[in-house]
This record gives structure tokens, sequence and C-alpha cells, in this order.
């Protein structure tokens, strides 16, 4: 990953360098998150988590490298807590069609909504694997690296993940 801020030496620095992440990563990680929780709001302010953890971060050490992987790591983390927290404590579900009419137009299909859903039976581990490889396009070692794994492990959670995927879309297909 290339794409390491400027170090800062102040606040101001810090809030101008994490500005500029918000900038360049802010919808492609709200995309992410949506597709790991299946929430639209919850992935806004899961989002939103990972820019205010960068922002104290670079306050506490203004010459700490921040990059990508740092932000999508976070974020993975963060999903991964929610999602947790979210079999602890059962929620009534939103009505999903409204949610999906903020939807991006290639993600409103039946075949990405069945997608979505088969998505929500894999456990978070496997469905990060999935999504950091297959829809943010990391490799194998990336992310790895983001998720403090080998890239071994990461490609026998993708591998799994892909079962899972085509038999529970296969049922889908089925009915």
């Amino acid at each position: 990953m290339a794409d390491v801020y400027p170090r800062a030496t102040d606040d101001t620095g810090a809030q101008t360098r994490v500005e500029s992440m918000v900038c360049e990563y802010q919808s492609k990680l709200a995309r992410y998150l949506r597709r790991m929780v299946g929430d639209a709001e919850v992935a806004l302010d899961l989002t939103q988590d990972v820019f205010l953890a960068a922002f104290r971060m670079l306050k506490a050490d203004p010459q700490r490298e921040l990059n990508a992987g740092w932000l999508y790591r976070a974020a993975t983390n963060g999903a991964i807590s929610f999602l947790r927290r979210r079999k602890i404590v059962r929620m009534l579900p939103l009505d999903r069609d409204v949610e999906r009419s903020e939807w991006r137009i290639d993600e409103r299909s039946a075949a990405s909504v069945d997608l979505q859903a088969a998505l929500q039976k894999l456990p978070p581990e496997q469905a990060a694997a999935v999504l950091l490889t297959s829809y943010a396009g990391y490799s194998s070692q990336e992310a790895a690296a983001m998720m403090g794994i080998t890239a071994d492990a990461v490609r026998q959670r993708v591998c799994r993940a892909m079962r899972v995927l085509r038999s529970v879309m296969n049922e889908g297909n089925e009915r």
C-alpha cells in the first residue's frame, strides 16, 4: 500500500491528514462495511468510527504513518465487533426496501441482494476475507496483514466462504 499520508506535526496536521483520508476512502469503506454488516446506517457509523480512531491516533502520535491497510483493518475489526454484539442483542429488522433505495444501481439487482443475504450467513471472519479480496480488490497478502493472520489463512477462509456462498445461492435459485 503506497498511499501513506504525510506525517503531521500538530492537531491541525492530524485533522488535515484525516480529512484527506476521508475524501479518498469514505465511500469505499462505507460500501465495504455495508456489505459486511448488511445495514447502510450502521456502515456509515462504523466508517465514522474508523476516521475518528485515525484522528485520535494521529493526535496522540503525529509521526505515525497511516495507510489504506490500517483503515480497512480498523473497519474490519469494527464490523466484526458489531456483528458479535448483534448476535448477543437481537434487534428488530429494519425495512430493507427503504435501505435499498440508497444503494448504487449495481447493488440493487436481485443477484446482488441475494449475495448480500448469503454473505450474512457467513462467519464474520470469512465474510471479511471474501470482501477484502473479492470486493475491495486486495491480495491475500494484503488482506492477511489487515486481518492479522497469514495469507494461507485468508485463502482458506475465502475457500470455505465460497463453498457456503455457492450452496446458499444455489438453494435460492432452486426455489
